[in-house]
């Protein structure tokens, strides 16, 4: 394994067996910045397990702790799982990880609590979500929906009615799976927010996508041509201008930068092509620019640092830290 200084920054290489690039969700859920450490998470390979006296694969991953200075692997740790593993930056220089079970971990990788998907009496749960400020996790307990602090791991209940989350805040969460037909009959997207005093339909129109959050007050809607910012009030905030096929890449926790993947693709759909645009949220206008050297399958991960100065981008086989004008 090494590291090295270049043009582009720092570049961290060493051998693992999955890219794990293919996913798009994947791309923003593998690596994360805690202190002076990134913390990424790749599968290593599949063992046979039993289960209630039945065999099952299981995928074993591992997760490094690097020194984000010099690229020095400081820690390791093996997390099994029946699907896939997450890695989420909190507010206070630790990571979340969500396997098997939901673990709150230090920079070193040591264990710092871990939270108990049945303890609220949920038969399970499922995090996906981690608010950008890195404060709150969204977790749907099927049915119902909770957050979760993630320095405490302390769990509110927000509703008790089936929901799908596809972002979190601190204060609730966006979806764009509740479709309000009745009122708009001639409408294609929707984007629905969640917080304690109810549901609030916050944009309907002709287009439509995966809403994010960039801020507690901010919503991205991705689906249109020229993706909106809208406020938690239904206001469009601004549009964003892109040149070419777009996915939400991440924001950083002081919410000042965001960033998309700009992907070209071949006749044969194929990536052919991946820069990621760095806006500034103030303006809405391009801060810089990121090209990695190698393509992915379909989005290279990406992470911010906390004060968005740095930008993390690559795979296991090879992550870039980028310092950002």
């Amino acid at each position: 394994m090494g590291f090295a200084f270049g043009p582009g920054g720092a570049t961290f290489t060493g051998p693992h067996v999955d890219s794990q690039t293919s996913s798009i969700f994947a791309a923003t859920r593998s690596v994360a910045f805690a202190g002076d450490r990134i913390v990424l998470v790749s599968m290593i390979g599949m063992r046979r397990v039993e289960v209630q006296g039945k065999q099952a694969s299981e995928e074993v991953y591992q997760l490094l702790s690097l020194d984000a200075a010099t690229g020095k692997v400081e820690a390791t740790r093996e997390i099994d799982a029946f699907s896939s593993v997450q890695v989420f930056a909190t507010n206070d220089a630790h990571v979340i990880v969500t396997g098997k079970s939901l673990l709150r971990l230090t920079p070193e990788l040591k264990d710092d609590g871990s939270f108990d998907y049945r303890a609220t009496g949920h038969r399970f749960g499922n995090v996906e979500n981690i608010s950008p400020d890195g404060t709150t996790l969204g977790n749907e307990t099927s049915p119902g929906f909770e957050l979760i602090d993630t320095r405490t791991l302390k769990a509110t209940e927000l509703t008790a009615d089936p929901s799908v989350d596809t972002s979190v805040s601190s204060k609730g969460f966006v979806t764009d799976n509740v479709h309000w037909t009745r009122d708009y009959p001639t409408d294609l997207g929707f984007i629905t927010y969640t917080d304690a005093a109810g549901e609030h339909l916050l944009y309907h129109g002709a287009c439509g996508g995966r809403p994010q959050f960039l801020t507690d007050d901010l919503v991205f809607e991705p689906g249109c041509e020229s993706p909106l910012i809208i406020d938690t009030h239904g206001n469009l905030v601004r549009t964003i201008s892109v040149k070419g096929s777009f996915s939400y890449a991440g924001v950083s926790q002081n919410g000042q930068r965001f960033a998309l993947q700009i992907a070209s693709f071949s006749d044969s759909g194929s990536l052919k092509g991946e820069r990621f645009a760095i806006y500034s949220l103030d303006t809405g206008q391009l801060a810089a620019e990121v090209k990695p050297d190698e393509l992915p399958e379909g989005q290279s991960w990406t992470a911010f640092s906390p004060d968005g100065s740095m930008f993390a981008v690559g795979s296991p086989l090879k992550l870039t830290l980028y310092r950002l004008p």
